[in-house]
């Protein structure tokens, strides 16, 4: 929904054939919770440690545990390869924390509880032939 704040503190080192990348990034954003539809706020302090290089195999000299990052031409465009980690570390199902109201703690929006049954859980299977 939002970006509130973004901060990269990264210290860069030449090492083997690329540049070390070590540090956190820390992001405030507004997501959209999926149980609810209301605003998340969401932040996290993201590690950093990537291997910025033109190949894997130079990735591998700068550092075999830090995560390569390709360097098309000797280039790395910053903002992309920031914008992917926030991305990648994103919840997949973004959700309030648990709540036994059915009120969201967050939004205020009221929710009524879902019953979910899982067939295989509930001791049928698809057939209706008891699995138990």
């Amino acid at each position: 929904m939002g970006v509130d704040a973004v901060c990269a503190d990264l210290s860069l080192c030449r090492r083997g054939q690329g540049v070390l990348a070590t540090g956190t990034i820390r992001v405030a954003l507004r997501l959209r919770c999926e149980r609810c539809q209301g605003e998340l706020p969401w932040q996290a302090e993201l590690p950093v440690r990537t291997a910025l290089a033109a190949s894997e195999a130079a990735a591998a000299t700068v550092d075999p545990a830090a995560e390569p990052v390709l360097a098309a031409g000797g280039v790395v465009d910053v903002q992309d390869w920031l914008e992917e980690e926030v991305l990648l570390s994103l919840p997949l199902l973004p959700r309030c924390e648990q709540w036994s109201s059915g009120r969201c703690p967050v939004s205020g929006v009221t929710v009524e509880p879902v019953e979910f049954k899982h067939e295989y859980l509930s001791g049928e299977s698809r057939d209706g032939r008891s699995t138990e």
